[in-house]
């Protein structure tokens, strides 16, 4: 078909027009769309395939919102048969996994029956396996996820995912297994080459990368591991990636040819045999990852160049990459909606673009450091768009990573698990023999990632500095001797002028509740400082609203020191993070009611009457007294900001006594424009006197959607509305933003409105 390499990128641009919605279009936009791309298929056919792209993305995205859960069920006991996908995964005290649902035995009819769940399951859960079939009682909400400026879509996370909710198991005695896993089944065989591999290396604190490369299984990779692939940019290395996808084929088809080629009767099929093994490898290889989006891609790739092998055909690299991109926005055209989607076809076209078609011959190793350079600089742009910071490392780290990893470590471990089948002790050596290199490699990794200047940290770039560095990109892999290239530079300049950040003057100040579920943590600018008051909670040692909330949105805002960090009181919902954000980022001074807590030289206890003014901005510590008889929740730093724009207090959890306190001592000390709700609006807090001698004319609550204790509780929100108080709360608005200056006084926005997309809760509730 002629111009046919340029239809599957305008069939692209048609998938990425829908992600810029905050609404599906209606049935009837939908069939107009569907009328428009016949009518132009004929004479312009680049526009046909981009109006399909669009209504192929649009039809997908709205059978997903069909099979959301009705939202009359939402925190209902349900009991579901369904069964077991993917590896589950086990952390701590809590197991979780994806049910795929076949009924709800308890209700007779549902508007919404959703297809995948994703199920916690608490305590004392029995051992799970995938590929069971479950009848389970479970609570269940739609999907929703905390969502701040700089922070992780975990909604659109599970919408690209096609999860249609997620909830956790109840203890009952209808939970039972219904049936047990087929051996047969792929699912099966996956779950069981990870126990083997936690046997033979139980002691190993590199299993979990062992079980990322051959599994595609990342849930046990630690935080520091993380940030060591991070800072060195070799993070693509523990996924199951095209590269290792064909090597993996290479091998098997070298095998087999050489082993048929010894066999007379069969010499003649040795090419056709070969290519068949070399795929079936690749395919299982593929499967044990999950069928993952780059191993979608490398299949595909693969099968076109076995099948042109095997017919004598001859396409063009372009023409592979294409096809492939194609298939995969045919199967699955949300996912343009994942960043390995964007990073694995990247990484390709910057390959081909960058090497296809010059002169010369290089040696190897030449040719592996040229690759590594030209595949830094052509993925920095969208590195930086995704993720704000790059490798400044990567160069030197994939230059010896790549080699180890694909052509020493990633066969050796095939080996090692094919030796298995014969004689598990010969594996075993063969096993720590392989953690031995790896530990070898990750000493040089872990060396690089310590350098001071191992990252470049560009917070806030900007979509359109992203496409024009792509285009600098472009530029400047061009052959030598062409003038454009050096042009290029001028077109990388953007991305290091971030988004403009609007400056607060001398007495402006703004409020950043921050949305941490049920938890707490605020922000407060002035002109030159910053305090944080609490940090969210600490569910375990790879999950915090510290990590995943607060310190995303420090760094996307440029700052890298806290000079003030309250920690109201000890509970887990307020003071989870601390540990986290003590070891990231630098805090000048820890004021916090429970000092105790947190043997570190740089804490104080906060006491009622301390004081101090940055920038014409007055804060001032109100509870507890230094002597004062208050514990527990009560005792709870209460903080008053203020300027000549306005005023807000920050009161903890602080319950019925302690607000009492507060209206005795300091009456018009508390008086606030804005008031974070006592305790997340529990009916323990905001009692009538507090909230009329506070008079704030807007209250926000920190609370997790459908909590478990259904905060904030009706009566509260009903006082706080019957003396017209505008109420925001972090579970239906996201993040909030209170902004106090000269020009709006008091101006509140909210970032789930800001930034909502057809995905997001608002949007399909």
């Amino acid at each position: 078909m002629k111009n046919f390499q340029f239809l599957p990128v305008f069939f692209l641009l048609g998938t990425l027009a829908l992600q810029f919605l905050t609404k599906i279009p209606p049935l009837s936009y939908l069939f107009l769309i569907g009328f428009a791309t016949i009518l132009t298929f004929k004479y312009a056919r680049l526009l046909s395939f981009s109006l399909l792209g669009f209504l192929w993305a649009a039809i997908n995205a709205q059978s997903i919102n069909s099979h959301q859960l009705d939202s009359s069920i939402e925190g209902q006991p349900l009991l579901v048969q369904g069964v077991i996908v993917g590896l589950p995964v086990h952390a701590g005290r809590v197991t979780q996994f994806r049910l795929e649902v076949d009924k709800i035995l308890n209700q007779d009819s549902a508007d919404r029956l959703p297809d995948t769940i994703k199920i916690s399951w608490y305590a004392n859960a029995p051992k799970l396996r995938s590929g069971e079939s479950w009848q389970l009682k479970v609570k269940l909400k739609r999907p929703h996820g905390h969502l701040n400026p700089h922070g992780f879509d975990y909604e659109k996370w599970l919408f690209q995912q096609g999860i249609s909710a997620t909830g956790y198991v109840r203890k009952s005695k209808e939970n039972f297994r219904l049936e047990k896993a087929s051996g047969w089944k792929l699912s099966s065989w996956r779950e069981s080459l990870r126990d083997y591999l936690n046997v033979l290396l139980p002691a190993s604190d590199k299993l979990a990368i062992i079980k990322a490369l051959v599994l595609g299984d990342k849930s046990d990779i630690s935080p520091d591991q993380w940030r060591v692939f991070r800072a060195t940019g070799t993070s693509h290395l523990i996924a199951i990636s095209g590269l290792h996808i064909g090597l993996v084929s290479a091998l098997i088809f070298g095998i087999v040819r050489w082993l048929v080629l010894r066999v007379d009767r069969f010499s003649h099929l040795a090419l056709r045999i070969a290519i068949s093994s070399s795929l079936i490898a690749a395919m299982v290889y593929a499967g044990l990852a999950g069928f993952s989006i780059p191993t979608q891609r490398a299949l595909l790739m693969l099968c076109v160049v076995m099948g042109g092998l095997y017919w004598q055909r001859y396409y063009r690299p372009y023409h592979v990459l294409n096809l492939a991109l194609f298939a995969i926005l045919i199967m699955d055209p949300l996912a343009v909606l994942s960043v390995g989607f964007w990073l694995s076809f990247a990484a390709v076209a910057i390959i081909l673009y960058g090497s296809t078609g010059r002169l010369g011959q290089q040696s190897f190793l030449r040719q592996l450091l040229y690759i590594q350079c030209i595949v830094t600089v052509g993925l920095m742009p969208l590195v930086l768009y995704f993720f704000q910071q790059m490798s400044i490392v990567s160069p030197v780290a994939n230059i010896f990573a790549v080699p180890w990893v694909s052509f020493l470590l990633v066969p050796l471990l095939m080996i090692s698990l094919l030796i298995s089948v014969f004689n598990d002790q010969l594996a075993l050596y063969a096993m720590h023999f392989v953690d031995y290199l790896l530990g070898m490699l990750w000493w040089f990794l872990h060396s690089l990632s310590t350098l001071s200047f191992a990252s470049w940290i560009v917070p806030s770039v900007s979509l359109w500095a992203c496409v024009l560095a792509v285009l600098g990109t472009v530029l400047l892999l061009l052959p030598k001797g062409l003038l454009a290239k050096r042009l290029s530079v001028l077109f990388f300049l953007p991305l290091l002028f971030p988004l403009p950040v609007d400056r607060l003057k001398n007495g402006e100040f703004k409020l950043v509740l921050l949305d941490v579920g049920q938890g707490l943590s605020v922000v407060i600018h002035t002109a030159k400082h910053t305090l944080v008051f609490d940090t969210g909670a600490k569910f375990n040692e790879k999950f915090d609203m510290a990590s995943r909330v607060l310190l995303p949105y420090l760094k996307g805002e440029k700052i890298n020191k806290i000079d003030k960090l309250f920690i109201s009181h000890g509970d887990n919902d307020h003071a989870g993070g601390v540990k986290t954000v003590l070891q990231q980022i630098e805090v000048k001074k820890l004021l916090t009611s429970v000092p105790e807590k947190f043997p570190i030289k740089q804490v104080a206890p906060c006491f009622a009457g301390d004081s101090w003014y940055w920038e014409d901005v007055f804060f001032e510590i109100l509870h507890p007294e230094e002597m004062s008889a208050f514990d527990g929740n009560n005792a709870s730093c209460v903080l008053s900001v203020s300027s000549q724009f306005g005023r807000i207090l920050l009161p903890g959890d602080i319950e019925k006594s302690a607000e009492q306190s507060l209206i005795k001592h300091y009456p018009h000390k508390i008086k606030a424009d804005v008031l974070v709700a006592a305790h997340h609006g529990s009916n323990t807090s905001s009692i009538d006197e507090f909230i009329t001698s506070v008079d704030p004319s807007v209250v926000l609550f920190s609370v997790g959607y459908k909590n478990r204790f259904a905060f904030p509780k009706k009566e509260v929100v009903k006082r706080y509305k019957d003396k017209n108080i505008i109420s925001f709360d972090s579970a239906a608005n996201g993040a909030v933003t209170v902004l106090f200056s000269a020009t709006s006084a008091v101006s509140v926005s909210s970032y789930r409105e800001s930034s909502q997309k057809y995905w997001s809760w608002r949007a399909v509730n």
